[in-house]
Order: C-alpha cells, then structure tokens, then sequence
C-alpha cells in the first residue's frame, strides 16, 4: 500500500490517524493473539503470532516504514526466541536478495542514461500504433509494461507520466477530460502488469521464487518465470486496454509524442554513450546467460554434463550480480577514471525492498519452522475451501488480489505465500501452481489509489477521478483473477513440478 498523494488537509489527517491507529493497535493485537494461542500452539509459535500480528498491522496501516517493521520483526523473533539469530537473520542472504540487488544495479544504469526513455520514444513512435487516441494509449500502456519488465513498477509509473502529461498538453486539473483518464490509467496499469512478465519485474515474484525453493525444494529459474509470466501478463495488458476503453471512452492524443518522449533528461554526451552502450551489453548478457542453462537442458537433456555446468555456475542470482557489477568496471573516461556505474549510483538502490523482502522471506521462513503455517494450511483444508487443486488455486488468486487492494504487493505476497504452499501440501496438491497465480496475483491491486504506487502516481497529477479509477480498477480486478488463474490453469504443463 503506498502512500495517497496530498490532497488536502482532510487527506492528510486521514494518513496521519490511520497511521497512529495501527501503531497503537499494533501491540495490542500482539499481545492478545498472543494471549488467545489460536489452536493451541507451543511456547515459540505463539511468540511468532504475536509478532505476524504486529507486523500485519503495521504493514496495512505504514504506522512504519515497511521496510522497518521487517527489520523489527525479525529482531524481536531473536529477542523473544522464537529462532536463534544465525536462523532468523539467515533469509536476508538468500540468493534472491542478490539476484534483486544485481537486477537493481542493472535498473539504475537503465534509468541513469535514459535507456528507458528511449525505449518509450521508440515504442510510441512505431507505426502499428497508428494516429487514433486509442492507438497512442495502447502505445503508453506498451511502453510502460516494457519499462516495468526490467525496472520497479513505480519507477516506470514515475518515468511515463510525466511524457504523458507533457502530451496531453496544459489542461486545467479541475476539469480533467476521459483523455487524461484513460492514458494516465493505462500507464499504472501497464506498469503493474508489466512486472509480472519476468522473475526480476517486481519483488512479489521473487518472493514466491524463494518461498518455493525453501518450503517446497522447487527453483524457478529466469526462463521457467519467463513461459507462463510473459503470456499470462500479455493478455491481461490487452483486457486492462479493452476495459480501460470500455469504462473511460475513447480517447484523442496530441500528435506530439515522440517529441515528448524525447524530451525527457537523459545523461548527454561522449561518457553517457558510452555509459549507455556498455549498459545495453551488461543487459544482454545477463539475459543471454539467465536463459542458457534452461535452453541447454531443453536441448541436451537434463542429466548432459554441459547442461548441469552451466545451472550450477550460472545461477540467476549470481548472472545478476556479475553484470551489474561489471558496470563498476566498465570505463566511460578511463582519462578521468569514471565508469559506467560509480557507488554514488549504488548507494540510489532501493535497499529498503531488500530489507523488506528478507524480512518477508524470514517471517515465511519461521512459520514454517513453527508449524504456523501448516495450521493455517490445515484450517483451509478443513474448511473444505481446497476440494481440488483448481478450486485452490482460485482461493489462492481471490485472496491475494484481494489482500493487495489493501496492502502492498510485496507484504500480500509475504503473508499468503506461505500459507498457500503449506496448504496445498497438506491436502496433497502441488503447492507451484497455486504459489504462483497468488504471486502474480498479488501484483493486482487496480481499484484504489492506495492499492499500488503506480495508482498513487497517476492519481496525483489530479487528472484521474477517483470514481474513474474505482470503476476500471474494479473490472480489470475481476479480470485479473479470471486471466491468472486460466492462465495458470493452462500453461501449467509448463511449470516445475514439486512431489507430493
């Protein structure tokens, strides 16, 4: 859930009581499941209750930044004993982490030269989109979702308003038209559904990769992600277009686009060619080396010495790390000694969705451990919700698609993961499926501008009615489910196996 832009007095004290409302509901709701011990469990299980409570609280309501209700968590899981420290704190160096960390080096670059504004001038530019309002719109939704592949959401949210608003031309904020609407729209929307394509487009996916490999021993790689993610978020673009369009109206573009795109900064000269070719290279090789292991095991079998050389030696979090590393090296003045990354561009990463994203794996980690979430996994079973594996897996995407309305994308992906796999296993199912569509559908959260940062972003240049957001949001939600959980159903020959 990410913060509503200002509108207002009345908006602000909204923010500011919801947040002291969950910092002081926080604890209480701690200590009282606590107290409670729902289904009898031991002495570290209710502990970890207490503190799922807690956090839970804080993350719907931000009463902290998320990132720092994550780190508190696993501090007082040390201090309360609930795991010794080495355990507790061993999640925040799993390889994801790096593969995120590599994948973020790689963004920076990205966003440092103006590759992706690039990438949106051309895409904006290409014929097939044509000269009709619905054409260009579709042209934003594009180049958007292209964008989020490879960069956070709300970074792509942030890059593409802007060039939009630029040309939509000055209208008055009071009065803005179906036009503004719809394109704006398309552009948080592209955003989000773009991320789901690739294992690096957003953290909910290498979540759900990490909750897999340590809960159910099946690893995702960067090609696995790629045959159902890319598919499945394809055609969800093309129904968030059709509804977009349905809902909003028809729309009519200035002619100016590309110009607007172009326009956008950028670093300029000699170094900053430089800086952008070796960044295209390092981009190019990370996605060459993250898809050879799969292709040689396709082509050669998966027991071919070459084939298994090279998924141990190249494993995604270790590509990721070498390529956005070797920007560091990577000499765009050797007279001045610069180079294509320095560490004042690490140090812009977003490090606290690294901390967030351990704290998540380190609280999915210990439910399991504790048997937390294998109670949680029995009570869906004996609830008769999980009477086939289909039928789960619609749980499991309703759910989530639902719990992301009201917070983040990460923290819905960190609270229903676990349990979804450890349901499914406790009713005998393959727990990747319904793992998965709940990951993906983590990332669908359209009705509210709280829902996602993309929505905030969009919501407050002031040209979107929150009754237009509301409207289209809510079908492309109904939308999502039924996309995610047919296209999983279909594309699920194509999906690692677990035993069960």
């Amino acid at each position: 859930m990410s913060e509503l832009p200002s509108g207002g007095d009345a908006d602000a004290r909204l923010e500011r009581g919801l947040k002291t409302l969950g910092l002081v509901a926080g604890p209480v709701l701690a200590v009282a499941v606590f107290l409670w011990n729902p289904g009898d469990h031991p002495p570290e299980a209710r502990r970890l209750l207490g503190i799922l409570a807690l956090a839970i609280c804080w993350w719907i309501t931000e009463a902290i930044p998320l990132p720092a209700t994550a780190l508190l968590a696993a501090a007082l899981a040390i201090v309360t004993g609930v795991a010794p420290a080495r355990q507790v704190l061993a999640p925040f160096a799993d390889p994801v982490i790096f593969l995120f960390l590599g994948s973020f080096l790689l963004a920076e670059a990205v966003s440092r030269y103006g590759l992706a504004v690039r990438i949106a001038a051309w895409l904006l530019a290409l014929p097939v989109f044509g000269r009709t309002g619905g054409g260009r719109m579709a042209a934003f939704a594009t180049a958007s979702a292209a964008i989020s592949t490879v960069i956070s959401n709300t970074a792509a949210a942030a890059l593409m308003t802007p060039i939009a608003l630029g040309a939509l031309g000055e209208r008055q904020r009071e009065r803005p038209s179906r036009t503004d609407s719809g394109v704006l729209l398309m552009i948080a929307y592209g955003a989000s559904i773009g991320g789901m394509a690739t294992i690096i487009g957003t953290p909910p996916n290498l979540l759900v990769a990490g909750f897999l490999e340590r809960l159910a021993g099946v690893r995702v790689t960067f090609a696995g992600w790629l045959a159902f993610g890319f598919p499945i978020a394809f055609v969800l673009l093309l129904v968030s277009l059709a509804l977009t369009r349905l809902t909003i109206g028809r729309t009519a573009l200035a002619e100016r686009l590309p110009e607007a795109a172009a326009s956008q900064p950028g670093e300029a000269g000699a170094e900053a060619r430089a800086g952008a070719r070796f960044t295209v290279l390092a981009f190019s090789l990370a996605f060459v080396l993250w898809l050879l292991p799969s292709l040689a095991q396709a082509l050669l079998g998966r027991d071919h010495p070459l084939a298994a050389g090279l998924v141990k030696h190249l494993p995604e979090a270790g590509v990721a790390l070498l390529c956005g590393a070797l920007l560091f090296v990577a000499p765009v003045s050797w007279r001045k000694r610069r180079f294509a990354l320095s560490w004042a561009d690490g140090q812009r990463v977003n490090w606290g969705v690294l901390l967030l994203f351990g704290g998540g794996l380190t609280l999915g980690t210990l439910g399991e451990a504790t048997g937390i979430a294998r109670w949680a996994g029995e009570g869906i079973v004996a609830s008769g919700l999980a009477t086939s594996p289909e039928s789960f897996m619609l749980l499991a995407v309703v759910t989530a698609v639902t719990v992301s309305e009201f917070a983040s994308n990460t923290a819905s992906a960190t609270l229903l993961v676990p349990i979804v796999v450890a349901a499914a296993q406790q009713a005998g199912f393959d727990p990747v499926p319904p793992a998965l569509a709940a990951g993906l559908a983590a990332t669908c959260g359209f009705v509210f501008p709280v829902s996602t940062p993309p929505n905030a972003i969009v919501f407050g240049t002031g040209r979107v009615p929150l009754t237009h957001m509301i409207r289209a949001g809510a079908l492309l939600d109904v939308a999502c489910v039924l996309v995610v959980w047919l296209g999983m159903l279909l594309l699920r020959p194509l999906l690692p196996r677990a035993g069960v």
